[in-house]
């Protein structure tokens, strides 16, 4: 299997953009358009998206990133894989405003996301495009953010690295935890230390490299756990 754009086996560098503590609010926030805000209400819940992702899923081309970077209503940053730049955004001071939000923006909060935290939300939003007139909601750590699809609340979690922070919290969830879960995984081999866990949850395991395709069918790109524990493809792919 070829490796993942998205895995933590290349060389990643982070690239912020930090703003200034005394930077204000403008007075007047040009709000109306609908793509922005769709745009930065998904960006409020999960708190980083790709450039490319903002095009494919909302139609921001770049011109338009760069008049939401000068009003303030994101913040532009890079991460660099070898020598490729790919730009990424967070929420800016206005649009935090336009999504709902307050003081998101005065502590830099993305400054504490690792190359994995970002990994994860870039690759949050590469199977949120499967999902139609879906909408994004906010989540508690370890999820990457939900997708409210349908009128259900589906869960995500992205492997990179361990899963021990999943492990932790469906111990101490224990059978709290009922929601419809989708784990986005470079490799099926990762979740070995699910598997136990898996039994009980209703969950659908994606694979990195699948979630670039266009597949049409929605349950072609997913895995389940079958009766001998096994991950295996929901609809067979020809």
């Amino acid at each position: 299997m070829s490796t993942s754009p998205f895995s933590l086996s290349h060389e990643w560098s982070l690239h912020w953009t930090r703003i200034p503590s005394n930077i204000k609010r403008s007075d007047f926030v040009n709000g109306e358009s609908q793509k922005e805000r769709k745009a930065l209400e998904a960006l409020a819940a999960v708190g980083v998206i790709g450039g490319a992702q903002l095009f494919r899923l909302f139609s921001l081309d770049k011109k338009r990133l760069k008049r939401m970077v000068a009003e303030k209503k994101i913040v532009r940053h890079e991460i660099h894989r070898k020598k490729q730049i790919v730009p990424i955004y967070s929420l800016g001071i206005n649009g935090a405003v336009i999504a709902g939000l307050n003081d998101c923006n005065e502590s830099n909060y993305w400054v504490e996301y690792k190359i994995e935290d970002v990994l994860k939300r870039l690759l949050f939003f590469q199977l949120f495009q499967h999902f139609p007139e879906s909408k994004v909601l906010p989540t508690q750590e370890p999820f990457s953010g939900a997708i409210q699809f349908q009128g259900k609340t589906i869960y995500v979690y992205v492997v990179r690295g361990d899963v021990n922070d999943l492990l932790m919290y469906l111990k101490w969830k224990g059978k709290q935890f009922n929601e419809r879960l989708i784990i986005i995984t470079e490799s099926i081999r990762h979740l070995q230390p699910l598997k136990i866990n898996a039994e009980k949850l209703k969950v659908r395991v994606a694979v990195d490299v699948d979630l670039r395709e266009d597949i049409g069918d929605l349950q072609k790109l997913f895995y389940f756990l079958d009766k001998s524990g096994e991950f295996v493809r929901e609809v067979k792919v020809s």
